[in-house]
This record gives structure tokens, C-alpha cells and sequence, in this order.
């Protein structure tokens, strides 16, 4: 039994280590911002959307960087081609890239700024906190299916 890994192998690895962290942290974000919605401590709401917007540009952000820069190279040493499954992943990596740094992580870090200066219970607080989950529940779902393109390779 050989025990040698190729440089692709660990690629490869890699690549879908970052993919794990970035989807499975997708959906852990959800959950525990249900949580933050359903608290009654005081402060947890701007505790929160702290936190994701630390967890968006310092884990996220590095992470699909280094997750489409590993596929790249997966798809070049590989000598897979633009085939339509890896077009639907570039496709799905581009909405969800541009949605968190332009929006999702940006957005968390002015919520939090609002909840300090009206509040943890404002109205604009609120609305805010529900537009963000609605459009990161989005997200959350072409995370889901680009597992299931990298999976099935439609097209291939």
C-alpha cells in the first residue's frame, strides 16, 4: 500500500478543507443568529453582529481567497477544463464573494454601530438584523448547491 501524496492530492485537500470551513461557518452563522435574535441579554444583539462581521473578513474573507486560488490551480494541474460544473462554481463563488464583502460583512459591522447608538430593541436595528439573515440565508443556499456542483459535475 503506497503512502506517497501528490502535490494535486494535497491541493485538493486543502481546497476542500477552505470549502468545509466557509459553507459549514455559512450555516453556523445562521443558527447562532437565531440565537442572538432570541436573546434577552442585554448587548448579545451588537455582541453578534461584532462577531460576524470579525468572523466575516478575518476567516471568510482569507478563506475563499485561498479556496478559489486552490481551485484554479486544481483546475489547471488537473487539466480539467472551464466545463459548465466549474462555470456554475466560478458563477456561485462570485455572488457569494461580492455579497459578503460588499454587503454582508459591512452590514453586520454598521448594525452593530446602530445597536450602540439606539439600541439593542430599535426599529432600524431590527430591520437591519432581518434583511442581513434574509439575504445571508441566500447565500447560505448557493453555498449548499456549489457543494452539491463540485460533487455532481453537471455538464462533465
Amino acid at each position: 500500500m503506497a503512502l506517497a501524496v501528490t502535490t494535486y492530492e494535497w491541493v485538493k485537500a486543502f481546497h476542500v478543507l477552505a470549502a468545509v470551513i466557509w459553507v459549514g461557518g455559512a450555516v453556523v452563522i445562521q443558527i447562532l443568529a437565531l440565537f442572538a435574535l432570541r436573546s434577552k441579554l442585554p448587548g448579545r444583539k451588537a455582541e453578534f453582529a461584532r462577531e460576524a462581521e470579525w468572523v466575516g473578513m478575518r476567516i471568510f474573507l482569507p478563506t475563499t481567497l485561498l479556496l478559489i486560488g486552490l481551485g484554479f490551480y486544481l483546475v489547471h494541474d488537473g487539466h480539467w477544463g472551464y466545463h459548465l460544473w466549474v462555470i456554475l462554481a466560478l458563477v456561485g463563488f462570485g455572488l457569494s464573494f461580492v455579497t459578503g464583502l460588499f454587503f454582508l460583512g459591512p452590514e453586520s459591522g454598521r448594525i452593530a454601530k446602530a445597536i450602540d447608538a439606539q439600541g439593542p430593541d430599535a426599529a432600524e436595528v431590527t430591520t437591519r438584523i432581518k434583511r442581513i439573515l434574509a439575504v445571508s440565508r441566500v447565500e447560505v443556499a448557493i453555498l449548499v448547491l456549489l457543494v452539491f456542483d463540485m460533487v455532481l459535475k453537471p455538464g462533465q
